[in-house]
């Protein structure tokens, strides 16, 4: 018999093991909706002060944004992990860039050749499965969405690249 995994039970029992400050941080980065500091206490099973005090710096350094201050609440600041994102890949040199623009790429094209369309959401599902088969045709809607997101961030990264390279070799 296979071995079964609680994903979850292994989540909370690593982040109760876990110093406070790293508790708060794991939470914050769940936090899709806004959420107030009491619920985010109870999450990282803190005082209240104590999570609103980390709150605030991760909001100070740009993780988490204030989305009121009575009742204090806080959510995922996404620009921040979209910039995080495009730092990570402004690490990979022109070469690797050019690699995986070109897999993504033909990764787009092949799905827009399979659903006759070019852009994920102009895909109906009921037009291009049965019903039993809708939810394939969904994930791979979803997996082209995401492959679009990555080719606009490394285009983002490679257009960045070349306007600095530009500016460089520009006489001052």
């Amino acid at each position: 018999m296979a071995p079964t995994f609680d994903v979850a039970a292994e989540f909370e029992a690593e982040l109760a093991d876990a110093p406070t400050d790293e508790r708060v941080y794991r939470v914050a980065l769940q936090l899709y909706e806004p959420t107030r500091i009491a619920d985010i206490a109870d999450r990282a099973e803190c005082t209240p002060d104590t999570a609103r005090r980390h709150c605030r710096r991760l909001a100070d350094i740009g993780v988490l944004e204030t989305v009121s201050e009575q009742p204090e609440t806080y959510r995922r600041n996404e620009s921040y992990f979209e910039w995080r994102k495009r730092e990570r890949l402004a690490e990979l040199s022109t070469a690797e860039l050019r690699e995986r623009l070109a897999e993504l790429t033909d990764r787009d094209a092949a799905f827009r050749e399979t659903y006759g369309v070019s852009d994920p959401e102009a895909v109906d599902a009921l037009e291009h499965a049965e019903y039993d088969a809708v939810e394939e045709v969904w994930l791979d809607v979803s997996e082209w969405q995401t492959v679009r997101r990555r080719i606009e961030r490394l285009e983002a990264v490679r257009q960045r690249r070349a306007n600095d390279s530009a500016s460089r070799s520009e006489p001052a």
